[in-house]
Parts: C-alpha cells; structure tokens; sequence
C-alpha cells in the first residue's frame, strides 16, 4: 500500500476505453428490468433544445493519485480535491437513449422496500459500474454492466454493527448507512468502503471477467469499533498518496489516520474537531491533496489538517464560517451542506456556509499567509431569488480553474413514510470565479430555471454542466425527470432529455456520474438511470 502499485486494466489512455469496450455502438439492451414510470401521463415533451457542438475548456488539473482508480473514477466527487469535474467525453444530446433498471438481483435484504438506490457510482478498469446501493435498511455493493444495468455481483454490507441493536426500516435505517457513500475505488479495482458503521472493509472482482464475483480482502478489514467514542460511526474515508486511509467521524467530529503498513502495532491517531464545550458535526466528505492534507468542513468552521511521519493528525489552521444555527430547508446537514471543493492549483479550498443568505466562500490554503492576506477570498451571496430568499445547497460545489458553479437545493423536502414528494424543489445555478490575482470573487452567471436534486457534473471535453432535473407537469399532476445540459460559458440550458415521470424516478442527493463509456448515470429511489447519445 506504500508504493505505487500498478494499475490492473488501466492504461496510459484510461479515457479512451470507448475504443476498446465492447458495449460501444451497441444499443440499449433491455435484460435488466426497467424501473415503471407514473401510472399517470405527462404531457411534457421527449427532447427539449438542440444537440450541442462541444467546446472543450481547460483540463480540470486535479493531480492523479497513483494509487487510486484514474480521475473522474475513484470517488464520490470524481477525485480526492472533489472537483466534480471529469476530463472525458460526455453526451452532446445527439438522439439520446435512456434506460433504466431496479437491480432487482441485488436486493436480497429488503425486496419488498420501495427505495434501492446508488450513490455513488464508480468505473472498473473494465468500465463496468461499481458501487455501493441503499435500500430502507440494507446496503449492498452492486458489480453491473454499464450496457445492460444487469447486476454481474453483489455484495451485502452491514446495515449496524454485529451484535448493535436493531434498525428500523425507516428513514434512520437508511441513513444509517450512508457512511458508505463516501468510499473509494483504488488502482486494482478494489474498493474500500464503510460497513456496518464501525468496520473498514475491502471487497476485489474475483472469479473470472465473464463473471466477476464481488469478494472480501479479509488482510484489509479492519474493526474500528474500539477506536472510536461510544455512538459514532465512521462517515467517510479517503485514501492518501503515502497508502494511509484517512476518515472521519460525525459527531463529536474528529479525523483518524490509519496507516495500513503499521497497523495495528501502531494504532490509528486522530484529532477532534471542536471541543466538549463547543461541539460540531461533519456530514460530509473532505479533501486530500499531494502534500498530504486534508480539508475539512464541520458544522462550524473549516479546517486545514496535515498529517506527520508519524501519521498523528493535527490542525494546520482552521476558519469559521457564517451559521444560523439551524438546519436550512433542503439540507439534512447542520451548516455547510457542502464537501470541500480545492481548486485553482490548490491555492483554493470552496464550501458554501450557512449564512442567513448563503454564500461561496473561498478561503486561501497557503500557511502561513502572505502579510497583509485574509483567510477568506470572497464571499459571494447566491440563490438570492429562491423561495424564502435564502436558499440551500446539500450537494457539493464544482470546481474547476478559478471557476466555481453553485447548485440550489432549497426546499428539496422528502416524505420518507409515503415515499412522496413533499415540495418542489427551487431552481438555481449559479457561476463564481475567483479573480485571477486571488483578491476577491465575480459573479460570472445566474440561471434561475432549472432545479436540480442530483450533485451535478462538468465535462471538460464538451463544456457542459449536466445535472438530473425534476418538473412538474401541473396539467397532470406529475413530476416529470430530465437529463439536462448547461453551458458552462453562459449558464444557458442547452437540450433537456426525458429519463422518467414519477417517484420511483426522483433522488436523494446523489452524484451524477460520467462513464468512461460517454454515458450518464444517476441513482434513483427505483435503482438507476441512464442516458447516452446513440450518433
């Protein structure tokens, strides 16, 4: 794990696997049941807009870490500085397909639960899809072809702990899961990830390539239970250049380093963050860089953490950001409901705070700071139009150059006992860059249109943001889905595509994944969705 092992399938043109796959230029197969639409009708168009001509922008310029599965395809945000930002070909709405599937064949603990959805959704050196999937109470790492959506393997995880208490089928049992959401994908197609919310586990493609079984690397499992204060749970892991994985826990938050070649003779190390008197919380991921680093958000303040030779964690600097205190209306995360977001060569790190009127704010990474430099860059108010006039961002920011495109969320409530919308969402993008001499922000966009659910994507090769968006068709009195595309230069909508009407076709926060392949893909409450151009 110290080394740089080398990659199995992946060569130096990893992007270009749509020369090599064999499902390319075949058509959609319907061997994976597909997910039923509403049974009432829309009357809302197939095909909006006109097909794009792509206009390429600058590569995202995250560095690669050698050790892990080649960016956009190891992570929840695409990479370990949470670019969401892919540099490959993606659809240009050339007459798109769309398909779905249930991945029926995966769900063994609960068959009977109205919800089995991915997020995220990760690419093999094979461009199969990897990931983990979520049902009201179970949790299953799915293997499926990225063709067909037929499940190839499936492995089931632990929903609590062995021997911890029962979960209800409900909303706790799964969100209790959702520490494996953050996990990742290394350089041997094996995936590291959370299980039971105390264990680290390993899962590797065993079996033969025609049919892979997904199967546990038992010299990398790891019981962390007696490490961490009684009633937390590990709530996401990322691994660094050095072979160390780090994670961290909700609440109280701290961040622990295990370093694999050590352990357990020297035991994992941690730092909190907060203190008894003045707790916080982190619900979501962070960021790593090169130097090893890590950036990380709580409910409070952002925090600059490095780690020494010795592997103990230790705060480097760290910031508080604007909060009301509460809980904003489409987040279920006190504070920032964002990842942190590292950009401009690393100068940068991103999040969006939990002002009264939300905001980007920008901080310098560098310590120490130049004289006469603030901790902060800008901070950029947003969403100033939404309902309520405040709005909410439970995704996470892109971040590419010295561009940053904010996503609302607001109002994005969900009726977890009926399985029905409560609301629907409001609309909102918006583009912020950083001035090229560091010394503030510019507002470069607003779209007020579109309203998405779905953490969206940029793909450097086409220069399109593409995010999943709900409508409602208030003639019928359904909520319609589409695949839609941005311009990332103007903020304009470019071509929406159908993908489906109805619950069963809606989503919680996932993350809009771009395969290797071209093709789009997206955890629904139903199972999975996904569009591609067909010319």
């Amino acid at each position: 794990m110290n080394g740089v092992e080398t990659p199995r399938g992946w060569g130096k043109g990893h992007v270009t696997l749509r020369a090599c796959i064999l499902f390319m230029g075949i058509a959609f197969l319907a061997s994976a049941q597909t997910i039923p639409p509403s049974p009432t009708p829309t009357m809302l168009p197939d095909y909006i807009g006109q097909p794009w001509k792509a206009r390429p922008l600058r590569n995202s310029g995250v560095p690669q870490n050698p050790l892990l599965a080649p960016n956009p395809f190891n992570s929840t945000h695409n990479d370990s500085w949470n670019s969401d930002v892919a540099d490959i070909e993606a659809p240009l709405g050339r007459d798109p397909a769309v398909s779905s599937s249930t991945l029926t064949e995966a769900r063994k603990a609960s068959p009977e639960s109205w919800i089995f959805t991915c997020m995220p959704i990760y690419f093999d050196s094979l461009g199969r899809l990897i990931g983990p999937c979520f049902g009201s109470n179970e949790a299953t790492v799915v293997l499926a072809d990225p063709q067909t959506l037929e499940v190839l393997s499936s492995y089931a995880l632990d929903v609590i702990a062995p021997g911890g208490p029962p979960v209800p089928p409900d909303t706790q049992g799964f969100l209790y899961s959702m520490g494996a959401i953050y996990s990742y994908l290394d350089n041997r197609d094996q995936l590291t990830i959370v299980s039971g919310g105390h264990h680290i586990i390993t899962l590797r493609e065993g079996g033969s390539p025609a049919f892979p079984v997904l199967e546990r690397v038992d010299e990398r499992s790891y019981d962390l239970q007696y490490a961490l204060p009684e009633g937390t749970n590990l709530s996401g892991l990322m691994l660094d250049w050095q072979g160390r994985i780090w994670f961290t826990t909700g609440d109280p938050a701290a961040i622990y380093v295990l370093n694999p070649a050590t352990y357990p003779d020297m035991d994992v190390k941690s730092v909190s963050l907060g203190t008894p008197e003045n707790p916080e919380a982190v619900r979501n991921t962070f960021a790593l860089t090169k130097s090893g680093d890590a950036y990380v958000v709580t409910s409070k303040a952002m925090y600059r953490i490095g780690a020494g030779s010795d592997d103990q964690p230790y705060v480097i600097w760290s910031e508080p950001y604007e909060t009301i205190g509460t809980i904003r209306r489409g987040q279920y995360e006190l504070g920032s409901g964002t990842s942190p977001t590292v950009l401009g060569e690393g100068k940068y790190v991103a999040i969006t705070d939990n002002a009264k009127q939300m905001q980007v704010v920008v901080f310098r990474t560098d310590e120490p700071l130049d004289p006469n430099e603030d901790r902060v860059v800008c901070r950029v108010p947003v969403f100033q139009f939404a309902g309520g006039g405040d709005g909410a961002l439970s995704n996470s920011l892109i971040g590419s150059g010295l561009s940053l495109i904010a996503s609302n969320t607001y109002n994005h409530l969900f009726d977890w006992t009926t399985g029905e919308l409560v609301r629907p969402s409001a609309p909102g993008f918006e583009r912020i860059d950083i001035e090229p001499n560091g010394r503030g922000c510019s507002k470069v966009w607003v779209n007020t249109e579109v309203a998405t659910t779905s953490s969206p994507r940029l793909s450097t090769k086409t220069g399109l943001i593409y995010l999943y968006e709900r409508k409602h068709d208030a003639a019928q009195n359904v909520y319609v889905h589409y695949w839609t595309a941005l311009d990332f230069r103007t903020g304009k909508t470019v071509w929406q595509k159908m993908a489906g009407t109805g619950v069963k076709y809606d989503n919680w926060y996932p993350a809009i994944e771009i395969g290797p392949n071209g093709a789009l893909y997206n955890g629904v409450y139903g199972g999975i969705v996904s569009m591609r151009d067909t010319r």
